[in-house]
């Protein structure tokens, strides 16, 4: 039942982000933000921090029973368990290939058997069943979850089907087909974004089962969507099925929130966090896609994502004294000063008595150790936060440094030291945390480089700000002019554009001539400096602090199919992953058929990921070459026919 045009539709939207969780409930008639809350990510159980956002912005929404038409999640789970090596243990059959030397493809345990396809869809070798039942017996009792990834399996998907229905069927154990997430070659890609898949499956059901019992407790039972990379949506089947596709999820709702928020169609969003800045460029209010694959750490996928430059620079980014006089910022992150003296109250006194600002402490996960880790555990549990010096003074440990790093990637212990987000208290900005421990950092800080504590903050904060100057204009360099040299006279001349630097008589600047969005919390504090910097006009619209979370909800749904067509020996082929090739005599036929498969199977994915009334488009690439025995003619090659079905998730 739609709701008449004077009800507002209301939705709520909710991001968990790498430092906040943030929740917003809209009216979606209007995209007007009618209620929002932050809290910080509870990186051990993501539901306490889940529990306190959904609660405070009922609360600020001040009404009574609420129901929304729809709820939006976006979420950094699945980049950061990448990121981590978390997940479910995956088990990998490949079939007509192997590895190269070099390859990581993520498995747990990993199996080649004869089978796979060449570039027509021919079959190089029957499946040897004996081989595979074998395989599979091997793998149970040590995987969750199995992929089948065969050579050209795009091109033809009978041996992957047949190998995932077998394994289903006789041992009920998830399979992940590498054909079924990407029809774009390229085995290794294809494989690992398979594995990813698997190894997330688990990690993103538990998230999404939480934050459903969660709601329910609330009296909430809209549908809920999940927020894909490319900034599109897509329902909890469809999330469950291919949870790879919310890699990058949370910067893509950055870049939907700063368009809804700002109502500008051409501009470049910033978002600002605790932990890194991502940069997108839009275009007509559709964000530019990076269609070749993103990739995560060190994995290379073919999963379609927003294309962002993502810097590992935020509100709760170490500040370090550089050897040359100045700051450096980065990359790792801290707990502010402002926010561990409200979790130790006698942090002010530590940094008094030992005229330092950099503490580590022992974490939660911090239990359960042997050998040197244990013995490091049990200092911090006796001592509370220490420095870098007082654990080489006290601690008779071989390599402690490594072991720091070792356990700091484990998560068993982490760092308190100033940051951008201490400045801002520092200057009186912001004074969410604790005030005195920020500006007693900044005087410790100043007094190594002989000035005061404001004008050291301050020295921060400007730092920042030509921080992410530099790095809006390398992304709207790159988009235009493709990679950036490395060479250090051009990171200069970076320096001299962003304003880090000087040259003697000459001025380098840059004139931005889109619009720069800023959201985030601390995007006021930070990017208005940019129209001094860059030149640019910068908009900071209302409820910016909040605008992952509207992005999370405001979305359509959008599923894409892609078709290729291939000149044969007589006639055309059709290779797409729904059936063996289909041959045709004339390219006509062919690439109508080509048209129909796709749109169809379009169609069907919409709305199996909860799309109402999708309509279909269809875009065509093709690569033609001349025809050898008639100069100026001209044949094709190679055509890919993408067919995109977009509906809205709910009538309004």
């Amino acid at each position: 039942m739609i709701p008449s045009p004077s009800e507002p539709v209301y939705g709520l939207g909710i991001d968990t982000g790498g430092t906040y969780t943030d929740a917003v409930i809209m009216d979606l008639r209007t995209d007007k933000v009618l209620a929002k809350s932050k809290a910080r990510t509870t990186h051990d159980d993501l539901s306490i921090g889940l529990k306190e956002v959904i609660d405070a912005v009922l609360a600020d929404l001040g009404i009574g029973s609420f129901d929304p038409s729809l709820i939006g999640v976006s979420t950094t789970l699945a980049t950061n368990s990448v990121l981590e090596g978390r997940g479910g243990q995956v088990g990998l059959i490949g079939l007509g290939w192997k590895p190269e030397p070099g390859w990581e493809l993520g498995a747990k345990m990993q199996r080649f058997l004869p089978g796979g396809h060449d570039s027509r869809g021919n079959a190089l070798a029957m499946l040897d069943m004996d081989e595979l039942e074998k395989a599979v017996q091997e793998m149970l009792p040590q995987v969750d979850s199995l992929v089948v990834s065969g050579l050209f399996g795009t091109q033809n998907p009978y041996q992957e089907n047949s190998v995932k229905e077998l394994v289903q069927r006789k041992y009920g154990l998830p399979v992940v087909a590498g054909h079924e997430l990407t029809a774009v070659l390229g085995i290794y890609e294809r494989t690992v974004t398979a594995v990813l898949n698997a190894r997330l499956m688990p990690v993103l059901s538990d998230f999404l089962d939480k934050v459903l019992g969660i709601l329910k407790a609330r009296g909430m039972t809209a549908p809920v969507l999940v927020l894909k990379g490319d900034g599109t949506l897509m329902n909890l089947r469809t999330a469950r099925e291919r949870p790879v596709d919310t890699i990058l999820s949370g910067p893509a709702a950055s870049a939907m929130g700063g368009h809804v928020l700002s109502g500008i169609d051409d501009c470049v969003v910033v978002d600002m966090g605790g932990t890194s800045t991502d940069i997108a460029v839009l275009r007509c209010g559709i964000p530019k896609v990076s269609k070749d694959g993103s990739t995560v750490g060190k994995w290379r996928t073919r999963v379609e994502a927003v294309d962002m430059r993502t810097s590992a620079l935020g509100g709760d980014s170490e500040v370090r004294a550089s050897p040359e006089g100045g700051v450096l910022i980065g990359p790792r992150r801290v707990v502010p000063l402002c926010f561990a003296a409200r979790q130790f109250p006698d942090l002010t006194s530590r940094m008094r008595e030992t005229g330092q600002a950099r503490f580590i402490y022992l974490t939660g996960r911090g239990q359960g150790l042997s050998g040197s880790p244990a013995k490091l555990a049990r200092y911090l549990t006796e001592k509370g936060p220490s420095t870098l010096g007082q654990l080489k003074r006290d601690l008779d440990i071989v390599l402690l440094l490594p072991l720091l790093d070792e356990m700091r990637s484990l998560g068993a212990i982490a760092s308190i030291g100033f940051t951008p987000t201490d400045a801002l208290h520092a200057v009186g900005s912001y004074s969410e945390g604790d005030v005195d421990a920020a500006i007693l950092g900044a005087e410790l800080f100043g007094g190594v480089m002989r000035t005061d504590g404001r004008k050291f903050a301050e020295m921060v904060l400007d730092a920042v700000t030509s921080q992410i100057a530099e790095e809006v204009v390398r992304k709207v360099l790159s988009d235009e002019l493709g990679a950036l040299p490395e060479a250090p006279v051009f990171q200069q001349v970076m320096d001299m554009v962003s304003g880090k630097r000087t040259c003697g008589p000459l001025r380098l600047n840059a004139a931005l001539d889109a619009t720069v969005v800023g959201i985030g919390a601390p995007a006021r504090a930070y990017l208005t400096a940019l129209e001094r910097k860059i030149g640019a006009k910068v908009v900071i619209p209302e409820d910016h602090e909040v605008g992952n979370a509207v992005g999370a909800v405001c979305g359509h749904i959008s599923e894409y199919v892609d078709v290729f067509v291939y000149p044969r020996d007589k006639g055309y082929a059709v290779h797409s992953v729904f059936s063996t090739p289909i041959s045709f005599l004339k390219e006509h036929d062919a690439v109508q058929r080509a048209k129909d498969l796709a749109s169809e199977h379009a169609l069907d994915r919409a709305a199996r990921a909860g799309a109402l009334h999708p309509a279909v488009s269809i875009t065509v690439e093709e690569e033609r070459v001349v025809t050898p025995d008639a100069p100026g003619v001209t044949q094709l090659a190679e055509m890919r026919v993408r067919a995109r079905a977009v509906g809205r998730p709910i009538d309004i």
